[in-house]
């Protein structure tokens, strides 16, 4: 059924497609399975990041009773205390990056819950 709806749809390419894919599956979901592995593990250690970074604000906001009005991050700090994997992704990266300063403060510029979190804050970066 799959191969005359491949054939009427994509032609006689698609059936060497399909033929391909059929013959060469395991290896094909195999990387498919590792790269998605790779970028979870990889969105997980920017979480850990993002989350230590955010746990200390908000406990600085506790000492002074939410008055919170600048707070100084140091990315680095934070990379090397609870980073264990090499690459960071964001929660809609489909290419992680190398686990560094530059590469966070990129994906920390898009993500809505950090942006969400900092409204009304202003952070200074150490570099």
């Amino acid at each position: 059924m799959l191969k005359i709806f491949v054939s009427l749809i994509l032609g006689p390419f698609g059936l060497k497609i399909l033929d391909f894919y059929i013959n060469h599956s395991g290896i094909i979901n195999s990387i498919i399975f590792i790269y998605g592995a790779f970028l979870v593990i990889s969105h997980i250690n920017y979480q850990k990041i993002l989350d230590a970074q955010m746990n200390k604000i908000r406990i600085e906001k506790n000492n002074q009773k939410n008055r919170i009005k600048k707070y100084s991050i140091d990315w680095q700090k934070e990379i090397n205390g609870y980073s264990k994997f090499p690459w960071v992704a964001g929660g809609t990266s489909i290419l992680p990056k190398k686990t560094s300063v530059k590469n966070i403060k990129e994906i920390v510029k898009r993500d809505k819950k950090w942006q969400k979190f900092t409204d009304g804050i202003q952070i200074t970066e150490k570099d």
